[in-house]
C-alpha cells in the first residue's frame, strides 16, 4: 500500500495447459475399476471370465495406458471390452487355488499407478477346492470267425477284454488327496474275471503324507533299486530342518488283483523299513542331500525249496548315503556305503551272511553356458567306481549283482547337432579272492556319435531339403574283452579269452512326403577260450543291414517297405547262417475318421549254407476298422473291426514240417472317458 490507498489487484490465472493437466490429474486421482463378482459364489471358477467395470468418465488417453497383469504375467493383448467393461478369458483354465489380478496405469513420465488389485480365489466348489474325476474306460468283445491249422487257441470263440482308469483327486484347506486305480477284466480266465492292477491312493496334510498301494519308496540305491512294489508308508517332512522320514511295510515280490489286499500282513513276503533324508545345503550354486535307509524283511526266492515250492529268504540291509553339487552346480559327488546279513537259505540250517559295499561318483561341467559359433557347447564328463561283495544281497534290490569291481571313466558332449559320447570300464568278480572260484575281468571301450544338421528356411519360411532331404547321422563302435586272469583251483583248465568288436552306422533321410533309412551293423566275435581242456569253437562275424521307406501317397495313404539281410559265419565250423527279410504295409484312411485299414505282407527266408536248415514264411495281416459311433463326454463310441492273420511255413529240409493256416476274428470296441 501507498498513499494509505488500497490499490486493487487483478485476478491470478493460471495458463489454460496447467489447468488442463490439473483437471487431468485430478479426474485419474478419482476413479478406480470394481471386480464384478457372483452373487451365488465366493469362489472363481477356472475358466470362468474375469469382468472389470471401468468408469465411462476415465480417458481415452488413460484407457490406452492401462495393463492387466495375472500372476504377474501381462495379458493386456488378451483384453477384450464390452462397453464400459473389460473382458479377460483365460486361455488356460487357472489352476486351483489363489491367483492374483492387478490393473496398473503407465502413466507419461514413466511411473506406474496401481489402479486395483484383487486375490481370486478359484475352486471347484464351497465345499473343495480341488475335485477332479477322470474315467477312461473301454471293452472289446471279440468272436474268432474262421481258422485253420492254428494251434493253442482258447477253448472260447468269443472272449471279453476290457480296462477303466479311475483318476481323482480332492483338496480343501491344508490336505489334499489321490486315487490312481486301474481295473481289468478278462472272461477267458480261470480265476476272478474283474481284477485291480497298481493302485495308488495317496494323501497329504501339511508335513505329513501317507500312500497306500503300488509306490516307489526312495531314490535307487545299492540295498534299494527298482523297488516299485504294493504296501503302505508314510512320510513327515519338515520344512524347517529340511528333513523328510518314511516309514513303510512293502510287498516283497510283485502282486496285483484284489485278493493281496494293501500288500501287508505276509510275514514270508514283506519288507519294513525306515528312510531319513536331509537337505543342510539348498543354495542356487551348491546343494546337499544326506540319506539314510534301513530295511528288514523276506521274499520269495527264485530257486526252490527241498519239496519243489518257492521258499522265502531274506534279511536286512542299511545304506548311508551323501550327494552333493557344488561350483554352481558344475560338480557332481556322490558316495554311498552299504551293508546287507541275507539268509540264503530261508529256514535251513545256515545263518545269514554278511557283507558289504560301496559306490563313488563324481561327474564334472567344465562350463554351463560355454558358445562356440552360434551354438551353445555342453560338456559333461566323469568317473565311477563300485564294489559290491561277494555274499552281498538285499531283499528290496534283488535284480543287484554281486561279487563285483566296477570302474569306468564317462564322457557326454553335445553342440549344435553334434553329440558323442564315450567310456572306458572294467569289471572283475570273486572280489573275496576265493581260489576255488575263477576271477573273470571285462574290459570295454565304446563310443558313439550323432549328428543332425540344423534345418535350414528360406526367405518365405519354407523348409529348404535338398536332395538329401533332412538327414541324421550315427556312428557307434565297441570293444569288449572278457578274461579269466585267476583260474579256479577246482578246475584250472576251464578259462575264458573272449574279444567281441562291433561297428554300427545309420543314417536318416526326412523329405516333405516321403522319408528312408539305412543301417549296417559288424560284429566280429574272437574266442580262444577253454573249457575242461577243449578249446571252444564260438569265433563268428556277422553283418546286418536294413532298408525302411515311408512314401505318403496321398493324405490318406501311406505305403512303408522295408528290408534287411543278415548273416553269421561260424569261422571254426565252417558254415553260416543267413536270413532275408522284405516286406511292405500300407495305412488307408479310406473314409477318413470313418473307415480305416492296415495291410502287412512279409517274407521271411532263412537258411545255413551246410543245407541243415532252410525255410521260408510268408506271412500277411489285415485289419478293417468302421467307427460306427464317435465317441464324446456324453456317449461312448463304437467300432467293428475285421482282422485276420495268414501264415504259410515252407520247409526245404524236411517237407513234413511245412503248414498254411490262418484265423479271422470279429471284434466290437466300446469305449467311453469322460472329465468331471
Amino acid at each position: 500500500m501507498k498513499s494509505g490507498r488500497l490499490v486493487a489487484r487483478k485476478p491470478f490465472r493460471l495458463p489454460l495447459a496447467i489447468l488442463s493437466i490439473l483437471f487431468y490429474t485430478s479426474a485419474n486421482a478419482s476413479w478406480s475399476p470394481e471386480l464384478i463378482t457372483t452373487k451365488e459364489r465366493s469362489y472363481r471358477l477356472p475358466s470362468e471370465e474375469i469382468r472389470l467395470y471401468i468408469p465411462p468418465e476415465v480417458p481415452l488417453e488413460v484407457l490406452q495406458s492401462l495393463s492387466l497383469e495375472l500372476d504377474d504375467i501381462d495379458v493386456t493383448a488378451l483384453v477384450g471390452r464390452d462397453g464400459d467393461f473389460a473382458l479377460f478369458v483365460p486361455v488356460q483354465p487357472l489352476s486351483y487355488g489363489q491367483h492374483r489380478l492387478r490393473l496398473v496405469e503407465n502413466a507419461t513420465d514413466g511411473s506406474i499407478l496401481e489402479r486395483g488389485f484383487w486375490t481370486l480365489e478359484v475352486r471347484k466348489s464351497e465345499s473343495f477346492r480341488e475335485a477332479d474325476l477322470n474315467i477312461a474306460t473301454s471293452i472289446e468283445l471279440s468272436k474268432r470267425i474262421g481258422e485253420k491249422n492254428m494251434t493253442a487257441l482258447p477253448s472260447r470263440r468269443t472272449q471279453g477284454t476290457g480296462s477303466a482308469a479311475i483318476q481323482g483327486r480332492l483338496a480343501d484347506g491344508d490336505w489334499q488327496s489321490g486315487l490312481n486305480l486301474p481295473l481289468f477284466y478278462n472272461s477267458n480266465t480261470d480265476g476272478r474275471e474283474v481284477e485291480v492292477g497298481e493302485f495308488l491312493l495317496d494323501w497329504q496334510r501339511k508335513s505329513l503324507s501317507a500312500k497306500v498301494g503300488h509306490h516307489p519308496i526312495a531314490p535307487d540305491s545299492l540295498v534299494m533299486s527298482g523297488f516299485n512294489r504294493r504296501g503302505v508308508s508314510a512320510t513327515y517332512a519338515s520344512s524347517l530342518y529340511a528333513t523328510s522320514v518314511t516309514g513303510f511295510s512293502m510287498r516283497g515280490s510283485q502282486i496285483s488283483g484284489f485278493e493281496q489286499g494293501m500288500g501287508v500282513g505276509d510275514s514270508t513276503d514283506q519288507v519294513q523299513g525306515g528312510v531319513v533324508t536331509a537337505y543342510p545345503i539348498n543354495r542356487a550354486d551348491a546343494g546337499m542331500a544326506l540319506s539314510a535307509i534301513y530295511l528288514a524283511g523276506e521274499a520269495p526266492d527264485t530257486g526252490l525249496g527241498v519239496a519243489g515250492d518257492p521258499f522265502s529268504s531274506g534279511g536286512d540291509a542299511w545304506s548311508i548315503g551323501a550327494d552333493g553339487s557344488w561350483l554352481d552346480r558344475r560338480i557332481r559327488l556322490r558316495g554311498e556305503y552299504a551293508s546287507t546279513a541275507y539268509d540264503f537259505d530261508g529256514s535251513g540250517g545256515y545263518g545269514s551272511e554278511k557283507d558289504s559295499g560301496y559306490s563313488l561318483l563324481m561327474t564334472y561341467k567344465p562350463w554351463l553356458q560355454k558358445q562356440i559359433g552360434d551354438n551353445y557347447l555342453d560338456w559333461n564328463m566323469g568317473a565311477e567306481y563300485k564294489q559290491i561283495g561277494t555274499y552281498f544281497k538285499s531283499v528290496a534290490n534283488p535284480g543287484a549283482t554281486a561279487d563285483r569291481k566296477m570302474g569306468r571313466l564317462f564322457s557326454d558332449i553335445s553342440w549344435g547337432g553334434l553329440g558323442v559320447q564315450a567310456q572306458l570300464a572294467q569289471e572283475t568278480d570273486n572280489v573275496a579272492d576265493l581260489v576255488t572260484l575263477p576271477r573273470l575281468r571285462s574290459r570295454l571301450a565304446g563310443v558313439s556319435t550323432s549328428y543332425t544338421p540344423t534345418p535350414e528356411y528360406n526367405a518365405a519360411g519354407e523348409w529348404v531339403t535338398g536332395w538329401l532331404g533332412h538327414p541324421s547321422y550315427s556312428l557307434y563302435g565297441n570293444l569288449q574283452t572278457a578274461e579269466t586272469v585267476s583260474r579256479a583251483s577246482l578246475d584250472p583248465n576251464t578259462f575264458v579269452d573272449t574279444q567281441t568288436r562291433i561297428l554300427g552306422a545309420t543314417a536318416n533321410f526326412s523329405h516333405e512326403e516321403w522319408s528312408w533309412s539305412i543301417n549296417y551293423t559288424w560284429t566280429r566275435l574272437y574266442d580262444d577260450s577253454v573249457q575242461a581242456g577243449t578249446a571252444t569253437t564260438n569265433e563268428s562275424r556277422s553283418r546286418a543291414t536294413g532298408l525302411d521307406f515311408m512314401f505318403n501317397l496321398t493324405p490318406n495313404y501311406t505305403l512303408s517297405p522295408h528290408f534287411s539281410w543278415d548273416e553269421t559265419r561260424y569261422l571254426d565250423l565252417g558254415y553260416t547262417d543267413k536270413a532275408l527279410l522284405w516286406g511292405v504295409s500300407l495305412d488307408a484312411r479310406f473314409i477318413p475318421d470313418r473307415l480305416t485299414g492296415r495291410f502287412d505282407y512279409s517274407m521271411n527266408r532263412s537258411w545255413v549254407t551246410n543245407d541243415t536248415s532252410d525255410n521260408t514264411t510268408d506271412q500277411f495281416s489285415a485289419n478293417l476298422t468302421w467307427i460306427a459311433v464317435r465317441q464324446n463326454p456324453s456317449r461312448p463310441g463304437i467300432s467293428f473291426t475285421l482282422s485276420g492273420d495268414y501264415r504259410d511255413y515252407n520247409d526245404s529240409i524236411v517237407s513234413g514240417n511245412d503248414n498254411e493256416g490262418y484265423q479271422l476274428f470279429l471284434r466290437t470296441l466300446i469305449g467311453w472317458s469322460g472329465s468331471y
